[in-house]
């Protein structure tokens, strides 16, 4: 039996107290100390800077010099690196069969540092990974940070003690178009067959502590590793999940290539969002860079003193529990730990039915009832969430990841939401009791879970752990409740069975859920909501008890709560205004109407802007050249000597039932990027140089080739049926002609940011 209502407010009281004690514990972040390194965040810095001064799209020739600069410096810490030229393809389809094929000629920068142990030539070797190319309006100072700190990393070890394991580097090229240059790597380079373990550093913002991100094939091995080098790096399984919902997403990219386990390790504090602007090396935190470096040398050196265990894993499953420290296990064991919850689930339903001395008559009907209201009303609890958020604008001054205190506005928000949906919750379960009965409503609840848990096995295994622990605590706790023996317990005896059953809950879920609406935003509310009804779920043991003055309190905290979120004006009014801007101009040549234009997307011009667009009152469908599918855009007629039309040669228009283009192409502005399009059928096989591009039907076809230079490329593209299609040609270059444009005033431009395009058209009949 279950404390009635009657029981003492004193022991209700202090159990609600020891569980805000066991939440304050959960939420306290981990307190590990990293020990003093020689690595030098001021040296790394100098090289961010130098990295960082231009965006190096793929191809580019600011992209030759940062990787001229990255070889430079390799060279003067005394290592030899080497460039590895690669071609390199791979084909990205859609659910509506619409193909893209990317190919690129990367070039990739390897370092190897010798090995001292005996045996190192049947050692596995370890991989050190980060990009150096950046988007082609964008300083790039998040992805240049992990390639200055591992220079810096290389110095420090070249100047200590060698190491017992080869250490392999990859300063990859291409990563912001694909991959590029991890896949060439590991499908062509010798060293990708000696890898063990990779570590791969990213940045997804100018600030923040490092993270274990994403994980792949990860083993016990590399795991406790990563515990025993940098525990000060934080990480969860279930955050790797998280992290890939959200906008903008880090990737392990083409590494999963090499079939060994890959760590990918990030910050993503002080985030930019779609102000890539932002992303400058002034504001990089030099507290970032310096712990970056600190973790990159540990892990180097602990990995490079240990035999690495090469073998991949299914997956493994590591979370963090107050005063216990980091725990994992094997992915192998979610499966039988999930069926041990089913197993579980139906001897404490069949038991309760049995030998619980309530009425059991109507229970499978009243249970019933219960698993189709309680999954109701937290789908009602995430819908509210997220509607309060829509319609009350006043609330968003809450969330501004800019400004300076913008985790104390948006954690208020988020507390403020959990008590309006607790107090709801525990409203709804008092009158759904009154009709099913607590008992029915606690295994309703529980089964509920445990459905989702299945899912979760199945779909995101390393978000497993949220929902078994808890789970399995609370039905041993209700199996326990409702033993014969149960009856002659004390009340503190029951009172202490239903913490136990509430304790994983509040250590495991509260941590999580506040960490990912930080991630996910009050726009994705409703994995956050999910997880506080995983938790109120559970809690149905205790809450149930819950006097209604709890659910009005809870009302009315979280009512107070976003009147202050909703008046936290300076967090809502603060804008960081970027050192730098991206250049939005483009320089338009095309072909078909023989002319060149000054394009601009929609949206406010500058005074400079303005005279450029004279023309001009507000922004229009360029329908001549863009067709009226196109958006509204400013534009303005341009000289035509800014760029060299595509050089094509149409060698073969062939007719049905053979119906195909056979053309050639070079590109006389050796142009880093061509774009290559099919408008008008659908294409069923095409190569290019010999080379397969698409060997089945698709819906559309875009074609994405990088580092051509000045190459002869021979198309054959075969379509289905016989209609009249055409080719659109795009040949991209970084920057504009500015001796074309009218002087400009001094201005904070990302230098190269704007884009030239030189375009044509074929028809085939």
């Amino acid at each position: 039996m279950f404390p009635d209502s009657a029981s003492p407010v004193r022991g209700i009281a202090a159990a609600f107290i020891l569980v805000a004690v066991l939440a304050w514990l959960a939420l306290r972040p981990a307190q590990a100390t990293a020990p003093a390194t020689p690595f030098s965040a001021a040296r790394a810095g100098a090289d961010l800077a130098l990295l960082a001064k231009t965006p190096r799209p793929i191809a580019s020739s600011a992209n030759r010099q940062a990787r001229g600069y990255l070889v430079e410096r390799l060279r003067a810490i005394g290592l030899d690196p080497q460039v590895q030229r690669a071609l390199v393809q791979k084909n990205y389809v859609d659910y509506n069969a619409n193909y893209e094929a990317t190919m690129g000629v990367v070039h990739n920068v390897l370092v190897r540092l010798p090995g001292t142990a005996p045996d190192r030539l049947q050692r596995r070797s370890l991989l050190l990974v980060a990009h150096f190319d950046s988007d082609h309006a964008s300083l790039g100072a998040s992805k240049a940070a992990p390639v200055a700190a591992l220079i810096e990393t290389l110095r420090v070890l070249r100047a200590g003690p060698p190491l017992a394991n080869d250490v392999l580097v990859l300063f990859a090229d291409g990563e912001r178009v694909g991959s590029l240059g991890m896949q060439a790597f590991a499908e062509q380079h010798p060293w990708a067959r000696e890898v063990g373990l990779a570590l791969r550093f990213d940045g997804g913002g100018s600030g923040g502590p490092l993270l274990l991100y994403n994980t792949q094939g990860a083993n016990s091995a590399a795991i406790d590793g990563w515990l025993g080098a940098a525990p000060d790096v934080a990480g969860s399984s279930l955050m790797h999940e998280i992290h890939q919902l959200a906008p903008g997403a880090l990737r392990i990219g083409a590494l999963g290539l090499l079939r060994v386990p890959v760590l990918q390790f990030a910050n993503t504090g002080r985030p930019f969002g779609r102000v890539k602007a932002l992303d400058t090396p002034q504001r990089f935190e030099s507290a970032t860079l310096q712990q970056m470096g600190d973790a990159m040398l540990r892990l180097t050196r602990a990995f490079g003193n240990t035999r690495i265990d090469p073998r991949p894993a299914s997956g493994h499953v590591y979370f963090y529990l107050p005063l216990v420290g980091m725990v994992h296990y094997s992915g192998a064991l979610v499966w039988p730990l999930t069926g041990l919850t089913c197993l579980l689930l139906a001897g404490v339903a069949g038991s309760a039915m049995r030998r619980s001395g309530v009425h059991y008559a109507a229970l499978p009907q009243s249970f019933f009832l219960a698993f189709f209201i309680l999954p109701s009303i937290a789908v009602a609890l995430g819908v509210g969430a997220w509607q309060l958020w829509m319609q009350v604008p006043a609330l968003h001054r809450a969330w501004n990841p800019a400004a300076p205190d913008h985790a104390r506005h948006a954690l208020l928000y988020l507390a403020a939401v959990c008590a309006l949906c607790a107090g709801g919750f525990i409203g709804a379960q008092r009158v759904l009791q009154r009709f099913t009965g607590t008992a029915a409503a606690m295994l309703a609840g529980l089964a509920c879970l445990v459905l989702v848990l299945l899912l979760t096995s199945w779909l995101a295994p390393g978000a497993s752990y949220l929902l078994v622990w808890p789970v399995l605590t609370a039905l041993a706790s209700f199996a326990g409740l409702h033993a014969r023996r149960a009856a002659a317990w004390p009340q503190a005896a029951r009172l202490a069975l239903l913490l136990l059953a509430v304790l994983p809950a509040v250590v495991l879920v509260l941590p999580v859920l506040r960490d990912s609406f930080m991630v996910l935003s009050p726009e994705r509310m409703n994995i956050p909501i999910a997880m506080l009804a995983l938790l109120l779920s559970v809690s149905t043991l205790l809450l149930s008890h819950a006097r209604r003055l709890v659910a009005r309190t809870l009302v009315i905290t979280g009512l107070g709560g976003l009147a202050l979120a909703s008046s936290a004006g300076d967090a809502g009014n603060f804008v960081e205004t970027p050192l730098l801007r991206a250049n939005p101009l483009v320089y338009y040549k095309d072909m078909p109407s023989w002319d060149a234009y000054w394009l601009h997307p929609a949206g406010e011009l500058d005074p400079w802007e303005r005279s450029l667009f004279a023309n001009l009152k507000e922004p229009h469908i360029f329908v001549n050249v863009f067709g009226w599918q196109s958006p509204r855009q400013w534009y303005a007629w341009a000289p035509r000597d800014g760029l060299k039309f595509p050089f094509v040669r149409i060698l073969r228009n062939g007719k049905a039932p053979d119906r195909h283009a056979d053309f050639t192409l070079v590109s006389q502005n050796r142009a880093p990027e061509v774009r290559v399009r099919v408008i008008g059928a659908r294409p069923t096989r095409v190569t290019m140089n010999g080379r397969m591009l698409l060997d089945t039907e698709a819906k559309s076809l875009t074609m994405m080739l990088y580092g051509m230079e000045d190459a002869q490329l021979h198309f054959r593209i075969a379509v289905l049926s016989d209609p009249i299609f055409g080719v659109q040609i795009e040949e991209v270059v970084p920057g504009l002609p500015e001796h074309l444009l009218p002087p400009r005033p001094a201005s904070t431009l990302i230098p190269l940011s704007g884009q030239s395009i030189a375009s044509d058209t074929l028809w085939f009949y």
